[in-house]
């Protein structure tokens, strides 16, 4: 299933690349809330791993104690991840690319063993592709997201901050 075209991963490992530490860094804001709500699950994959800003701040902060796979589809010889009974998906949806986000999803369904922690952002990003595009290449209103995500999971939680305009999930697997 393809998750990603060739043309738009190569732009984002050159950005990867170019703009270190931009990628993946927004994890580190929600690592708290992140373990509040991964329960007793150790196996965890970070599905859009950027620069790996989530396995970077739950190491500094709780050690060893998460064993996180990370998922960066720009990556160089990237495989498909394995399934993990706790999946962590921070400000990835809106990076994806229009035409192949039904996809996305339904492997963001495949990878989510138990239980998963998603954040959306529905406004435009502050960088700028070299392309010229903004960076959230998919800006939709928590609604649309809502409607995509509730065949694939069952939606446990959510949360919504008008100032932010960031979309929160909490799902447990459909089984």
């Amino acid at each position: 299933m393809k998750t990603i075209s060739e043309e738009y991963a190569k732009l984002l490992e050159w950005e990867h690349a170019n703009t270190p530490g931009e990628w993946g860094h927004t994890a580190e804001m929600y690592v708290h809330t992140i373990v509040k709500h991964c329960e007793d699950y150790t196996d965890w994959l970070d599905y859009g791993a950027g620069s790996g800003g989530l396995t970077k701040a739950t190491t500094k902060l709780y050690g060893n104690r998460f064993n996180i796979k990370e998922y960066e589809p720009s990556r160089p010889n990237t495989v498909a991840p394995e399934p993990a009974d706790y999946v962590v998906c921070i400000d990835v949806l809106e990076h994806v690319e229009p035409e192949l986000i039904d996809n996305v999803l339904d492997d963001l369904q495949r990878v989510t063993h138990k239980k998963g922690y998603f954040t959306i952002s529905c406004r435009p990003a502050t960088k700028i592709l070299k392309d010229g595009r903004n960076a959230h290449i998919l800006i939709q209103p928590k609604e649309w997201w809502k409607k995509k995500l509730e065949p694939r999971f069952k939606i446990i939680e959510e949360g919504w901050n008008q100032s932010d305009k960031n979309y929160k999930v909490i799902v447990y697997a459909r089984q």
